[in-house]
């Protein structure tokens, strides 16, 4: 049996963020009046969940999604906007860790990852305001030549050739800021507004004849012989298959897998509308960014030309009281020139970070609870990948998965007690590294 507790009672001190601005909520009417059968119970209303509840309804299962709260309320209606290619870690590092043929099948499956969002938003027509481009920018002189080697590493070995490399006059003439060394553009990856997909996916579901119980968390699972018991605020619901998609708001739902990543908070501010003229003086080819820090800066132009700018990080259990002044002065050092631009949102969200950054999939129950989790930042198309191969797993076709459930993750020592405690200590070692190599 697992239990839930509440992470996501954090985000009751925030306001409204831009995203939930920018659309209605979901606002299901579906309800949990009584105990329910079903194929399958999904736990979460994010990408994972969703993609995870869409896929299975294609495929002829009857799907219900339990929410704790509203649709995007997590990290997926929160985060940086950007729909990476790949992993968090770089092509040779997981070579290192997991040999070439695994490398190379996790690269294909971040590509495909991409792709998958990009056909859902085209069919189902959905306007998340998609924008290609994803540049990376080097805060340290050994950064050049990383770039260097990883554009011919990726061209060498993956035949990719979506990498392109701009010195410091060059990236200063993309960015108006002082502090880049030079940058490395991706042209396999883009930046959207998170909760209009997320939101616009959900929908999709609904059509797909999902059932989502918003405001219904999960308090407990059990397994009762063939069948799964899902114990909520609202009634019991018996599934064949239960899918757990909580991400950094796992909290004990099941049970000692929490040890395997650190739960993070971090950041975001939106600033008043800029217009396109203004924001691209200061982006030109309105890109997305982030730069080479290990806490790193990424930002972004949103829909109406707001400056999306978030980073920093906390690891209480709690969210900064004043997040706007966190994040605004970490602003103000990339770009001076916004000192009296008024900041209209901020708002925080809470991750999964993984030891070895890996994405970490797996069952449990005999093969009933199947859950993703660990994105470590970059998770906005993995999340939504994630689903797909979920349903296969459940399907009977279990090749895909694999490819993310036999990789080998490392519990944080002595668990809960210290897991914060020791992600904090790493943090300062690599905040004191940065500092250093500035």
């Amino acid at each position: 049996m697992f239990n839930k507790n509440q992470t996501y009672e954090q985000h009751d001190n925030e306001k409204i963020s831009f995203y939930r601005s920018s659309i209605d909520n979901l606002n299901s009417k579906d309800q949990l009046n009584s105990d329910i059968n079903v194929d399958v119970c999904v736990i979460g209303g994010g990408l994972t969940g969703i993609s995870s509840a869409l896929n299975l309804s294609k495929k002829g299962y009857s799907v219900v999604l339990c929410e704790a709260r509203q649709i995007g309320w997590g990290a997926s209606g929160r985060n940086g906007g950007q729909l990476g290619i790949g992993m968090r870690k770089d092509q040779f590092t997981i070579e290192k860790k997991l040999g070439i043929n695994h490398a190379k099948e996790l690269w294909n499956l971040g590509l495909e990852s991409v792709d998958e969002v990009k056909n859902l938003i085209k069919e189902h027509n959905i306007n998340c305001h998609i924008v290609n481009g994803v540049m990376s920018t080097a805060c340290f002189a050994k950064d050049i030549d990383e770039y260097k080697y990883e554009i011919e590493h990726m061209s060498k070995n993956y035949n990719f050739e979506g990498y392109k490399f701009y010195n410091k006059d060059e990236i200063r003439e993309e960015i108006d800021s002082k502090m880049y060394l030079a940058g490395m553009l991706n042209s396999g990856s883009y930046h959207l507004n998170p909760l209009k997909l997320t939101i616009g996916l959900a929908k999709v579901s609904k059509q797909n004849n999902v059932k989502i119980y918003e405001n219904t968390p999960v308090e407990k699972i059990h397994e009762i012989g063939d069948k799964v018991k899902i114990i909520t605020n609202k009634g019991v619901i018996k599934a064949n298959k239960v899918v757990v998609a909580c991400n950094g708001y796992l909290d004990s739902l099941l049970g000692s897998k929490k040890n395997k990543f650190i739960p993070i908070n971090n950041y975001i501010i939106a600033t008043e509308p800029l217009g396109e003229k203004k924001a691209k003086e200061i982006i030109k080819n309105n890109y997305a960014v982030s730069d080479t820090r290990f806490i790193i800066d990424y930002y972004r132009f949103s829909e109406d030309w707001r400056m999306i700018f978030g980073g920093g990080e906390t690891f209480t259990s709690n969210f900064v009281k004043n997040s706007k002044s966190f994040v605004t002065k970490r602003m103000l050092k990339v770009f001076p020139q916004l000192q009296n631009v008024k900041i209209d949102y901020s708002w925080g969200g809470t991750l999964a970070i993984t030891v070895n950054r890996l994405p970490h999939f797996g069952t449990l129950m005999n093969n009933k609870l199947s859950y993703a989790f660990g994105y470590s930042g970059h998770g906005l198309a993995l999340s939504v990948l994630a689903g797909k191969l979920i349903s296969e797993n459940i399907n009977g076709n279990t090749e895909r998965f694999k490819f993310f459930s036999d990789i080998n993750h490392m519990s944080i020592p002595f668990g809960s007690l210290f897991r914060r405690p020791v992600y904090s200590s790493a943090i300062l070692y690599y905040k004191i590294r940065d500092y250093l190599n500035s």
